[in-house]
């Protein structure tokens, strides 16, 4: 099993949602308005550094990760260079 963690600018959620959705995972937790600084700049919610980020959490398959993270892959080659998406696939080791 595999976690893949999905981090996003918050505008992209719902693009990020529906191709989670078309790949019919249907487990998720997401946490919206979140702060933070990347390659893609500083997304504080001030003035001086706008914006917030979006995680998405998911734990699949090893075959479905495959998939979701194809399609992420693509989906992130078609955003532009300051939005940033990023996806980290962890091992599950364990679940309770």
């Amino acid at each position: 099993m595999k976690l893949l963690l999905i981090i996003c600018s918050g505008g992209r959620i719902d693009e990020v949602r529906k191709i989670i959705d078309e790949h019919e995972v249907h487990t998720f937790t997401e946490l919206d308005g979140l702060r933070g600084s990347g390659d893609t700049g500083r997304r504080l919610g001030t003035r001086a550094y706008p914006g917030a980020v979006s995680m998405l959490f998911t734990a699949v398959s090893k075959d479905k990760a495959v998939e979701l993270v194809s399609a992420l892959r693509q989906f992130a080659d078609e955003c532009s260079e300051g939005e940033g998406l990023r996806v980290f696939e962890m091992d599950v080791t364990d679940a309770i």
